[in-house]
């Protein structure tokens, strides 16, 4: 592998805010299952990890913006990967937010009622 091939690192950087909404998504839904069955209360859990998974795609999405605007800046057009890699963090933001929604409006352990 030559040292100027870098489509490994690139390809990383641009699904990397995928996976820490894939990773933030198990975690949500793993947890509540596993508190639900203890009978314990998983929402301040599920609250601290949503909160540092929208900073860390928060900080994803800056970096790749910053990438975008420098490049502009500089009078070169941004490259496949540095549009992606925006796109892509902007994805997982959004996929964040979503993800939480229902941890705002329903009840966790409350399924349907025994008779």
């Amino acid at each position: 592998m030559r040292a100027q091939d870098r489509l490994l690192p690139r390809t990383l950087t641009a699904v990397l805010p995928l996976v820490l909404w894939g990773v933030h998504f198990f975690f949500c839904y793993a947890w509540a299952a596993v508190a639900c069955e203890r009978g314990s209360d998983s929402a301040w859990a599920l609250g601290a990890v949503s909160v540092l998974a929208v900073g860390a795609a928060t900080v994803l999405f800056v970096r790749a913006l910053r990438r975008v605007c420098q490049l502009r800046e500089g009078h070169a057009s941004p490259a496949l990967h540095d549009w992606a890699t925006l796109v892509t963090a902007a994805l997982s933001l959004v996929a964040i937010a979503w993800t939480c929604v229902p941890m705002l409006m329903v009840d966790m352990c409350s399924g349907p009622a025994a008779t």
